[in-house]
């Protein structure tokens, strides 16, 4: 079993407009909504990719009953924590004039301690079974510094896998020492305060953190590919050449796919392949779709790697 934490899940709506016009009304095309968070889309990755796993969490009441049905309509085990409060909504807003994504982020229901103890106790009992768990997405207000530490350190025994970034993912590499970090080039230059423009820079700060003690870093670079970074190894992948309709989730599909590589293969190093293979999948489906399995087998006998 695999379990996947997410403290702040939401609704991910989605809408097309020809051109975002800002102070000005824009018309909408047309609009999805889907179950979100980085913790339930890791999760929903894994499921569809055949893997055992469940996530647990933190959810407003209001809007809760909607956000489990989304997550039995996948099949997908949970057990979430109901406070007070609604689950917020993100909007995200593609124009179709080739501007990208706009996106416009709630910051969620706030956390006290009382509740912050409630969901460590229920965490730890959820992941008796669980080999693996994997932190990942933003932490609502009224989360002290150093809670995916003391998180980590609370589910002392088991490979955790962080996805965060800076004081977030600078206290937990310190304190609690991740199995593997997977942040992306924006989010590892925003932790250390700088610029990285070449492989032998990210390769140098990736190791900064496993001299802390992290075991293995995948850093995600979107058109320029990825890269794993071990005490032994490094590793890099050039992107995929893919229809690409939304980036929103590649990360997490990555994640998804890392974990199904490991599963297999047992090896961090082979399981890159699988979480490049599985970012590429989710970028050809549009909004937060995430992933179709048939795609990712597909990219899987095309990805490259090569040691550097």
């Amino acid at each position: 079993m695999i379990t996947t934490i997410c403290l702040n899940p939401c609704f991910d709506k989605t809408v097309n407009v020809d051109s975002l016009l800002p102070g000005q009304v824009n018309r909408i095309r047309d609009a999805r909504v889907d179950m979100g968070g980085k913790g339930i889309n890791v999760a929903v990755v894994a499921k569809r990719l055949g893997l055992d796993v469940q996530c647990v969490g933190v959810m407003g009441e209001n809007g809760s009953s909607e956000l489990t049905g989304m997550m039995d309509k996948e099949e997908l085990k949970h057990l979430f924590l109901t406070v007070d409060g609604h689950v917020r909504t993100n909007l995200k807003v593609f124009s179709l004039d080739g501007q990208g994504v706009t996106e416009f982020n709630e910051p969620g229901t706030p956390m006290d301690s009382e509740n912050m103890k409630k969901f460590t106790d229920l965490a730890v009992k959820a992941t008796e079974n669980s080999n693996i768990v994997v932190l990942t997405g933003s932490l609502p207000p009224g989360c002290p510094e150093g809670t995916y530490r003391d998180l980590m350190l609370a589910l002392e025994g088991k490979k955790c896998i962080l996805d965060t970034e800076g004081k977030e993912l600078e206290l937990a590499s310190k304190g609690a020492k991740p199995f593997l970090i997977k942040p992306n080039l924006r989010e590892m230059e925003a932790t250390l305060g700088i610029e990285l423009r070449t492989m032998r820079a990210i390769r140098d700060a990736a190791l900064l953190f496993i001299r802390l003690g992290v075991r293995h870093s995948v850093v995600s670079m979107g058109a320029m590919g990825a890269m794993y970074i071990s005490a032994e190894k490094t590793l890099f992948a050039p992107a995929l050449r893919v229809s690409t309709k939304s980036t929103v989730g590649a990360g997490d599909a990555m994640i998804g796919g890392i974990l199904l590589g490991y599963e297999i293969e047992k090896d961090m190093a082979k399981a890159f392949r699988y979480g490049i293979a599985a970012g590429a999948a989710s970028v050809m489906t549009e909004g937060t779709q995430l992933i179709v399995k048939s795609d990712f087998d597909y990219l899987l006998e095309q990805v490259k790697v090569q040691e550097v």
